[in-house]
């Protein structure tokens, strides 16, 4: 649906859908901006409204979380040049080489 206005008032309020829309999010996402207090709303019988300015500002403040790919994307980059940079063996390399040596170290003390 399209937008909606309040009687009296000049602040368009949109469905959740059509500002999921808006801003490149999926309605579930806007729907947790809701109930999380972010974002203000108001129910109109069983549908979920948001203010336009709101929606507006609160891109505006950068406050929106990337998309799951975007996430995926820099993790990816970040991962990468890690692992360029790496110049020894990583944490988990490190941790697995002790519990081996840990292991020697207690089976020479069982035979004991």
């Amino acid at each position: 649906m399209a937008t909606i206005r309040r009687a009296g008032d000049e602040d368009e309020l949109l469905e959740v859908r059509h500002a999921a829309a808006l801003v490149g999010r999926h309605p579930e996402t806007v729907r947790r901006w809701v109930w999380s207090g972010r974002l203000p709303a108001r129910r109109s019988g069983h549908r979920l409204l948001v203010v336009r300015a709101d929606l507006e500002a609160l891109v505006r403040q950068g406050a929106l979380v990337p998309t799951l790919a975007e996430w995926a994307d820099r993790a990816a980059a970040t991962r990468d040049r890690g692992s360029q940079a790496a110049s020894g063996p990583s944490a988990a390399d490190l941790v697995i080489e002790d519990r081996k040596e840990r292991s020697r170290t207690a089976d020479t003390n069982a035979r004991r």
